[in-house]
């Protein structure tokens, strides 16, 4: 399992409409991060990328995904100070594809 709802069912006390809804904007938000990250990248926007990272780092924490979170963190704090460039694109790409696991995995769940 990529993901853990237990923050989201303890938040809202098992509410399933809400959790769905969770869910949702999770899946749009990750609709949004794929456009967006990549682009920032190639234009080597590092300052707003990290904000970016950030923003994401909270919306796959509440999903329970720990690891992915780890990553976006690392990423923030790298692109906040420009550093370690390199590791941006493979960053991004794990957070991407993790993430469409994720959504696969959360499919029909509620």
């Amino acid at each position: 399992m990529i993901t853990d709802l237990n923050y989201l069912k303890t938040m809202s006390g098992g509410d399933s409409k809400f959790i769905r809804e969770m869910i949702g904007l999770f899946r749009e938000q990750i609709d949004e991060y794929k456009l967006i990250m990549p682009e920032l990248l190639q234009k080597k926007k590092y300052d707003d990328l990290s904000k970016v990272a950030h923003k994401a780092k909270s919306s796959v924490a509440v999903m329970g995904m720990a690891e992915v979170a780890e990553i976006l963190k690392e990423l923030e704090i790298l692109a906040q100070g420009g550093t370690e460039v390199e590791k941006y694109g493979s960053m991004i790409d794990e957070f991407l594809e993790q993430s469409q696991l994720a959504l696969k995995e959360l499919e029909g769940t509620y």
